[in-house]
């Protein structure tokens, strides 16, 4: 990454944060070089005993759940079921405090079987349920579940994301007449307790934890491996503390070094989280656990969604790119479009529309995201690959 490029995403956080940009302590550069050997380190040692994955952006990728599996391969819808939580968690990225229609990449789904047909005819292998809690709007939360498995059979896997704190064993048991395959636990909203998750195990076939990690829980998370493997969990999946306006108050006022990039992320986040996963490992405890990172959601996540659209829109001259755009052009220049998916009536410009079952539909616009540009140039290689490797400290 060069100077300019660095300059320019460390001005648009400033713009993103506002006025909590100036209370964030940024690493400095003995930090950072402490940072950048430790780190080293644990690379080094994950590189002889665990698996990477996605580019080198996720580890330890040898027994992944079924969910991150479908992640890993570009075949995940995320529908939000409501926007509405009964917890507080300091590192929510988002206010929930509205139950509103069900949503997907800013498309409201207000009945099942329109979600059902998105799913099958965008050929999604995975969805998943999340919000918000699911556990909140219950009724509508089965309607879902059942009307994807009733559209698509065992095509697609079907999990969904809780705290927990609402389910009873009838309830789980609800969940997997349903078609619910995988539930995921976060655990960090109910004080690290298990309790609530004893009651999926032997019920929904996959029960999983994920988690941010929390730089100040490391040590607890330690002795809560072998109490998770012993209880039935089968993986744990550790994200990275990443900032957003609506966290920036509750996450400035803790200890945390913060690094720029796409988004500010927490330093200390990223080098507990591949601490655990060695420690897992070199316990010999029987609970997988994989790192998450942000620039795995950036690159791989954002990749897959421009590439769901791209059959409706594309030529037959094109070509997709690992990073997920359409390459068009000749005589030496080429130039690269996103397919977008919208709700109808909201393409700005040459695109498709897709019926479903209420006859509302789904829009597909092509957009261009640059202008002809020299097939010799660097400016072509954002749009032809993915970026390895986790994100650079700065």
């Amino acid at each position: 990454m060069n100077d300019e490029h660095r300059e320019a995403l460390i001005a648009s956080n400033r713009k993103e944060y506002g006025r909590h940009y100036d209370f964030l302590e940024f690493m400095t550069p003995a930090q950072m070089t402490t940072a950048h050997a430790e780190r080293s380190e644990l690379l080094g040692w994950l590189r002889e005993n665990a698996e990477f994955g996605c580019s080198d952006t996720k580890v330890d990728c040898q027994r992944l759940s079924p969910g991150c599996q479908t992640c890993a391969a570009g075949g995940w819808s995320c529908l939000f079921i409501n926007g509405r939580c009964n917890a507080s968690c300091f590192y929510c990225p988002t206010s929930q405090d509205d139950t509103g229609d069900p949503l997907t990449n800013g498309i409201p789904f207000a009945t099942p079987e329109d979600y059902a047909e998105y799913v099958a005819v965008f050929g999604f292998t995975g969805a998943s349920i999340s919000g918000g809690e699911p556990l909140l709007t219950l009724d509508r939360t089965l309607a879902y579940i059942d009307a994807v498995r009733r559209r698509s059979g065992d095509a697609v896997h079907l999990w969904m994301y809780t705290n927990g704190t609402l389910l009873t064993r009838e309830i789980a048991s609800e969940l997997r007449s349903a078609g619910l395959g995988e539930i995921r636990f976060d655990i960090g909203a109910t004080n690290y307790s298990l309790s609530k998750l004893h009651l999926a195990v032997g019920v929904i076939p996959t029960v999983t934890v994920e988690i941010p990690m929390v730089p100040e829980e490391e040590e607890l998370m330690q002795r809560k491996l072998s109490e998770m493997a012993a209880a039935g969990v089968q993986h744990l999946n550790l994200h990275q503390l990443r900032l957003t306006p609506y966290n920036s108050q509750h996450l400035a006022s803790r200890p945390y070094t913060f690094v720029h990039g796409d988004n500010v992320t927490v330093l200390e986040s990223e080098l507990g989280a591949l601490r655990l996963v060695r420690y897992a490992m070199e316990h010999g405890i029987d609970l997988p656990v994989n790192y998450c990172s942000f620039p795995y959601k950036r690159r791989f996540q954002h990749a897959a969604a421009r590439r769901r659209g791209i059959p409706f829109v594309r030529a037959e001259h094109e070509a997709v790119t690992e990073a997920g755009y359409l390459r068009g052009g000749g005589a030496g220049h080429v130039q690269y479009f996103e397919a977008v998916t919208l709700p109808a009536g909201k393409c700005r410009g040459k695109g498709v529309e897709i019926p479903l079952p209420s006859g509302r539909r789904i829009a597909v616009e092509k957009r261009p995201v640059s202008q002809p540009i020299s097939v010799d140039s660097d400016e072509t290689s954002r749009f032809e690959r993915i970026s390895v490797g986790l994100a650079e400290y700065f």
